[in-house]
């Protein structure tokens, strides 16, 4: 019976963390309005702040269009609208393209 609960006990052990944690998703915005490093920086901050978020890639793909890549840990979704807040209503920054990953 000890050798049963502690078989049991360790493919808990085993398992239990993987079903615990929330697989990282990653989300890819369209941006324009980002002129400079520190427009990047500004952006990187902001979104920074977003429950979850762990890395932040912002990436010129034509003369006023960026990507950003948003990865996230997965424990919380993130919506456009969010990231909008999280620029602020008063900001020169437009996303104009959002799209969630795996």
């Amino acid at each position: 019976m000890k050798a049963f609960a502690a078989s049991l006990l360790l493919l808990a052990l085993l398992f239990l963390p993987s079903l615990s944690f929330a697989a990282e998703v990653t989300y890819t915005a369209g941006m324009r309005g980002i002129e400079c490093a520190g427009c990047k920086k500004t952006i990187s901050r902001a979104i920074g702040k977003i429950k979850g978020v762990k890395t932040i890639r912002i990436v010129k793909e034509g003369d006023d269009q960026h990507r950003l890549t948003i990865v996230t840990d997965g424990s919380t979704a993130i919506s456009r609208a969010d990231a909008d807040a999280a620029l602020g209503k008063d900001s020169h920054y437009v996303i104009t393209s959002w799209s969630k990953g795996g």
